[in-house]
């Protein structure tokens, strides 16, 4: 069923207008020097934690967007927050923008750096960045099927190295990658290799990639065969292990288990995906990481609230997982593969069948939250920054998805909406936590009630999250909650979404919207 609701999310894709649609590119043009709000960055390190103290924390990402009169840097700021400025921002701690190689051919593969360096003082870090997008000169001209160019870029097929250590310049992927990852390894720690590969208008086709590999025609976004993409997995990885140690290459972006399984069944040989001594390896030994996008509304069906817009996400998790642990890849034969979900939300008005509203969006970002980190998920990009038109206004759900209310003037007029507040509420009391599964099991949890248990090594302490499981239709829920005697909480602090703190004692009464609670 999902892959049916799948189907309808890209035809909407298409249809999407707006100043931050799925279509439209998140590079702006090069930021202006003259602009006293975008300085040059202070090499100095920025307060809190070092890098190596927040390995394996959750990523609270945002996706990037294009706004008239607002730089990345500005939009950074309203993501990620400026207390220098007053701007309490959307509790963001990681980004994915796009570097195409059509825009540092024009501007130079620097023209960003300064940029990174501030989401580098702003607390920002292992930001991901998807490649893509060939300049004109670099594309390849050739149409695999009737009436469908190839989006991909020429000479793939060059040889990726001229020498040792030295890229080939005449292969155009080959070369665009080195210089990017040379360039900005130091502030990205995913790298994906393309965005929504799978893409497709053709859903019944897409049923048929676990036997049968995709055809070009049914991939409107790559437009070329599936074993182009593992080449350009097997030239990421190549370069990318030897520019940066910390660096994970990533499929970008799938939406359909079947295109994993193609992946991982050939490798980048042009004749088929056979293996040969010129193609030695499958598309698994070419990546480190499964970058997915998931937006619940499409497969829900009548049980809209956020608990189960929540499962969904980790419900396509599990399917594509299912295909790796077909091919071994599960830390046993193979190495496991790391998981990120670069675009997620629901709407913040019910749109049609669709789920939405201020609670259900609101309630649905901490609650993904929470269940990505127990299901080991490594981070949540939300889409995205910002809405595209007025509330009143929209047709269309991605109209209404942002942290901050539809942007229609410059720096710094934006306002909020409840869902950018709950993910900077989740971000700020879990940010620097762990999710501990035997602190969760020790909780004994009744069927109502979800959540977990974060520790914090800072204070060495746990911070618990709740709330009464909601059900059909509604936000609506209610639960009674005592922490067991073996842990013994007599008195604890309570937050809700907003982070506005109470005193409760004894017996808690849950709503189906999530609280904070720290003895």
């Amino acid at each position: 069923m999902f892959r049916g609701i799948y189907l309808l999310f890209l035809l909407f894709l298409t249809l999407s207008l707006g100043s931050c649609t799925k279509k439209k590119a998140d590079i702006v043009s090069p930021p202006d020097s003259s602009n006293p709000d975008n300085p040059n960055p202070d090499p100095s390190p920025p307060p809190g934690p070092a890098p190596s103290d927040l390995n394996g924390l959750f990523l609270y990402g945002s996706n990037m967007g294009s706004y008239a009169g607002w730089s990345d840097e500005q939009l950074a700021e309203l993501l990620m927050g400026n207390s220098e400025k007053g701007i309490a921002g959307a509790g963001v701690n990681s980004l994915r923008p796009a570097l195409y190689d059509r825009f540092v051919q024009e501007w130079g593969y620097d023209i960003r750096v300064n940029a990174f360096e501030m989401y580098r003082q702003l607390g920002g870090r292992d930001h991901t960045v998807f490649l893509n997008g060939p300049a004109d000169e670099h594309r390849e001209q050739k149409s695999y099927c009737n009436g469908v160019q190839s989006q991909t870029f020429a000479n793939l097929y060059e040889p990726i190295w001229s020498a040792a250590g030295e890229v080939n310049p005449n292969n155009y992927y080959a070369s665009y990658v080195y210089h990017t990852v040379k360039t900005y390894g130091p502030y990205v720690k995913y790298w994906e290799v393309w965005n929504e590969p799978d893409y497709t208008n053709n859903w019944p086709a897409s049923q048929t990639w676990a036997q049968s590999d995709p055809s070009p025609c049914d991939l409107p976004n790559f437009g070329a065969p599936v074993q182009s993409y593992v080449r350009m997995l097997r030239i990421t990885y190549e370069i990318v292990k030897l520019l940066d140690k910390d660096g994970m290459v990533c499929v970008g972006g799938l939406g359909y288990p079947g295109f994993l399984d193609a992946v991982l069944r050939n490798t980048d040989n042009p004749n088929g995906g056979g293996v040969s001594a010129a193609y030695p390896k499958k598309g698994g030994d070419w990546f480190d990481g499964l970058s997915y996008h998931v937006y619940p509304m499409y497969s829900l069906g009548n049980n809209r609230n956020s608990d189960a817009a929540a499962a969904a996400v980790i419900h396509l998790k599990d399917e594509f997982q299912a295909v790796l642990d077909k091919y071994a890849y599960n830390g046993t034969a193979n190495p496991e593969k790391t998981f990120i979900v670069t675009e997620t939300n629901v709407p913040r008005k019910a749109i049609g069948s669709y789920v939405g509203g201020d609670e259900v969006q609101r309630n649905f970002l901490i609650k993904a939250a929470i269940a990505a980190q127990k299901a080991g998920i490594s981070g949540l990009y939300i889409y995205g920054p910002s809405e595209n038109v007025p509330l009143a206004q929209a047709t269309d759900p991605y109209q209404v998805m942002g942290f901050y209310q539809q942007i229609t003037s410059g720096p710094y007029q934006a306002t909020i909406t409840p869902g950018g507040i709950a993910w900077r509420t989740v971000s700020g009391l879990l940010g620097s936590r762990q999710y501990d599964p035997a602190a969760t099991a020790a909780l004994q949890l009744p069927s109502n009630v979800d959540g977990g248990a974060f520790y914090g090594a800072a204070d060495d302490d746990y911070l618990y999250v709740l709330w009464a499981k909601t059900s059909n239709a509604s936000e609506t829920a209610a639960a009674q909650y005592s922490f067991p005697a073996s842990l013994a909480i007599k008195t604890a602090t309570q937050s809700d979404w907003e982070n506005k703190q109470t005193r409760v004692t004894n017996t808690i009464s849950l709503t189906g919207s999530p609280v904070f609670i720290k003895p």
